[in-house]
């Protein structure tokens, strides 16, 4: 009966879509934050509905005309973004070593580039990016309630939360402190009372799953997005008490058993065989890349490529030494920045960590106007809260692989689309006042 009704609901909202494209890559991305197969529990069924939605939403985008204004998308994190698919298909094509499903991952990271291309053709003004936006975190929401619930009836750490697309627990933990402080901007700038606490209970809810999660470097990226969107929006001692209440509500779902696990942090042996686990793989991937420094190995190729370099690892125990270059399951680098490095060199390294920055620079060109501007400052606070959020995730994949991790690059490329909305409302006051002056 569920599979009739969602594929209703999806002939039903076809028309919409194809008049209003927005619509369109909205429910695309709120479906790869609610899966389709999580209301059938497992299986591809409802799968069709990203083939539909994609589809649509480019036929909307012929059909009303938006293709016309192409030139929207010639920006810098467009061209960044052509850049590092370029060197992951180089790299790709020059690849050392055999790697699993190397053009399925490279074209689905050319199908996620494609969407966030749209929005530039797509999202208009604040109206449009807080229609996105919000829908976003109120499937946040939704899911985090479900993650909770899991987190009781035995998932522990909410692995394989949201697909296979995030990762580990440790990528379940950095999604949602990628639109953590998104939640608290849209608290904080809501004009209703209802709105503000629809984004608070939202901060609760994604603060508790993060602690659900048990992810060391997610209670990291927590602090770090806290703090950064204090102090992006200007706002430290707001940003406190609203820590404090959140650490509250989440107090009851911190057990002994997470309370544990993060003492680990303070050098215990448990500790210190995981980073030093952690800090080989690293230290191997700088030797893959020492010797492959331009476009790398190939990419995802890192697993294999490592294992040339286990004579110099002879210092290490045995057992921890044979536990890194097994033949079974070959570990991954977990940490971004150095799978890339290894995987496609400087050339696919330099264009990703370009995009990251870009995304963290925003949050403090936002924090210089809110010294200077006051009548925008709604679109300052969520471009802080966005910023804020790439910060806190840009820490937390120091520790994952999350090149192919979409919701990154949607959260900078709508921070940017707001921010030149936000200067270009400004250019636009500052030209209407000239023509005022020169008028009298």
């Amino acid at each position: 009966m569920r599979e009739y009704i969602l594929l209703a609901l999806v002939v039903i909202s076809i028309p919409l879509v194809l008049k209003r494209p927005l619509w369109g890559i909205t429910i695309y991305l709120a479906a790869t934050i609610i899966r389709p197969e999580m209301l059938f529990w497992g299986g591809k069924t409802g799968s069709y509905v990203f083939i539909v939605y994609y589809l649509a939403t480019f036929v909307g985008l012929f059909l009303q005309g938006y293709l016309q204004n192409i030139g929207r998308i010639m920006h810098r994190e467009f061209f960044l973004m052509l850049w590092l698919l370029g060197a992951i298909l180089l790299s790709i094509e020059l690849a050392q070593f055999p790697a699993f499903r190397q053009y399925y991952y490279f074209f689905e990271l050319l199908k996620g580039f494609a969407l966030c291309a749209t929005l530039y053709l797509l999202v208009e003004d604040f109206e449009d990016f807080k229609k996105v936006e919000v829908v976003m975190l109120c499937c946040f929401g939704l899911l985090a309630i479900w993650g909770i619930e899991q987190h009781f009836r035995g998932n522990e750490r909410l692995e394989g939360l949201g697909g296979s697309a995030w990762g580990d627990s440790n990528g379940v933990a950095a999604t949602f402190i990628l639109f953590l402080p998104a939640a608290l901007s849209l608290a904080f700038t809501s004009e209703k009372r209802k709105q503000y606490w629809i984004g608070l209970a939202i901060a609760g809810l994604m603060v508790v799953l993060v602690i659900c999660t048990k992810s060391r470097s997610g209670l990291i990226g927590l602090v770090i997005s806290l703090a950064m969107f204090g102090y992006f929006s200007r706002n430290m001692f707001r940003i406190a008490r609203i820590a404090i209440i959140l650490a509250i509500v989440a107090l009851p779902f911190a057990t002994q058993q997470y309370l544990e696990r993060m003492n680990t942090m303070a050098g215990t042996s448990d500790f210190t065989q995981s980073a030093l686990d952690r800090i080989s793989l690293w230290k191997a991937g700088f030797y893959v890349f020492a010797d492959n420094p331009l476009v790398g190995t190939g990419f995802r190729t890192f697993p294999e490529a490592k294992m040339r370099y286990e004579d110099r690892f002879q210092h290490l125990d045995n057992n921890l030494r044979a536990a890194i270059f097994r033949e079974e399951n070959k570990k991954v680098t977990h940490n971004t920045y150095i799978q890339l490095l290894s995987d496609t060199g400087l050339l696919g390294a330099l264009p990703f960590a370009l995009l990251v920055s870009g995304g963290i620079m925003l949050g403090v060109k936002a924090r210089r106007l809110l010294h200077s501007v006051s009548e925008h400052r709604t679109e300052l606070l969520w471009i802080s809260g966005l910023c804020a959020g790439i910060t806190g995730f840009a820490v937390c994949i120091l520790s994952i692989d999350a090149v192919q991790s979409i919701a990154m690059y949607v959260q900078i490329i709508l921070a940017t689309i707001l921010y030149r909305i936000t200067l270009g409302k400004l250019a636009g006051k500052q030209a209407a006042l000239l023509a005022a002056g020169k008028a009298a």
